[in-house]
């Protein structure tokens, strides 16, 4: 079934993990945690890699189980505004998601403003119709089902129309379970994700490769 919808995710997806934007952000919340709770970077990284593994984000798990009060000091010394100092702009993108006819959005973890400094910056902020941040989704997310539900119910779309596509594995299967349509975006871990019949592409630019596969095997 072609999708009738797509949702992107943001860091990672539409531009390569090896830009170091995700490393640097990763290193500042694993400074500030160490900060916030006084404890030493390595005691921080394993704090923040539970607090995921529990609430989907380190920030839920900081305001939950640790009194952080708000999350705005946090989302902004997280987030570079610098992002040019990271990404390189690929014409070819553009080209790729201008060229798409579906409706398209981004669903990410991140906060709104850093989602729209990113797209801005690779000139594909027209691209797409919403974006569903870390904020809309009432600071928890991905792979929390609920927040799937929520951006399906804001769209008005059944699970099966929508084609979600992330860089994470993890990410993928809850909106799998509920008879979405997915898509890996990795240069690895394709053996596991194939195992649990997710396919994948190397590159967001093969996108339109898959999606006339897929039209070819209806």
């Amino acid at each position: 079934m072609q999708p009738a919808y797509i949702l992107f995710d943001l860091d990672e997806t539409l531009y390569p993990a090896s830009s170091g934007l995700m490393k640097e952000v990763g290193r500042r919340m694993t400074e500030y945690v160490s900060g916030f709770l006084k404890v030493d970077p390595e005691k921080a990284l394993s704090l923040r890699r539970e607090l995921t593994r529990k609430y989907g984000t380190t920030l839920k798990g900081l305001l939950v189980e640790y009194d952080l009060g708000t999350a705005e000091e946090y989302l902004e010394y997280c987030h570079p505004t610098d992002v040019n100092k990271y990404l390189s702009r690929d014409p070819e993108l553009a080209q790729v998601l201008t060229a798409l006819a579906v409706p398209k959005s981004i669903l990410t973890n991140s906060p709104l403003e850093h989602a729209e400094r990113v797209l801005v910056y690779l000139r594909v902020r027209n691209c797409f119709e919403h974006i569903f941040d870390v904020r809309f989704n009432n600071l928890s997310g991905k792979p929390d089902p609920e927040i799937y539900l929520k951006t399906l119910s804001t769209l008005k779309r059944d699970p099966e129309e929508v084609l979600f596509i992330d860089d994470r594995l993890a990410y993928l299967l809850p909106f799998q379970s509920m008879r979405g349509q997915v898509l890996l975006v990795s240069a690895n871990g394709r053996e596991e994700a194939q195992s649990h019949r997710v396919p994948v592409i190397g590159d967001i630019k093969e996108l339109p490769d898959f999606l006339d596969r897929m039209a070819a095997a209806e």
